[in-house]
């Protein structure tokens, strides 16, 4: 893991991570002023940004098991998330939900972790070929 860091830095990688990250926060920024309630054009770019932010730090990974994994475990946090959802629904502890944390969660991190994850696997799979 300390190679991966190191490796985001090196002068292969460093022109990558800085365009995408800046590209990354400007999108995310930009949305988040503009609002993203009920406005589906900077939700799209708020997810686009936080994609980008994905690829920013995980570019360097050469294998598409690498972003397999990464959608497989997204995919793992949000089943975890609604199996504890509808445990708490069951046992009528719905006061203890907070919808705004668990959207944040599945939006916000599990989705791009998902297409993150299956784009880099495609473009990996297609760049070894």
């Amino acid at each position: 893991m300390k190679k991966h860091f190191i490796s985001l830095f090196d002068s292969a990688h460093l022109k990558w991570t800085i365009s995408l990250f800046t590209i990354a926060v400007l999108l995310i920024i930009i949305s988040s002023l503009v609002g993203i309630s009920d406005n589906l054009p900077m939700i799209a770019m708020l997810l686009t940004g936080i994609i980008l932010l994905f690829f920013a730090v995980l570019h360097p990974w050469e294998k598409a098991y690498n972003y397999g994994i990464l959608a497989l475990v997204c995919i793992g946090i949000l089943l975890l998330e609604w199996i504890g959802i509808s445990i708490l629904a069951k046992m009528h502890l719905d006061k203890y939900l907070s919808e705004g944390i668990a959207m944040g969660v599945a939006f916000l991190i599990c989705v791009p972790g998902i297409l993150v994850g299956i784009i880099g696997a495609i473009i990996c799979g297609v760049r070894k070929k």
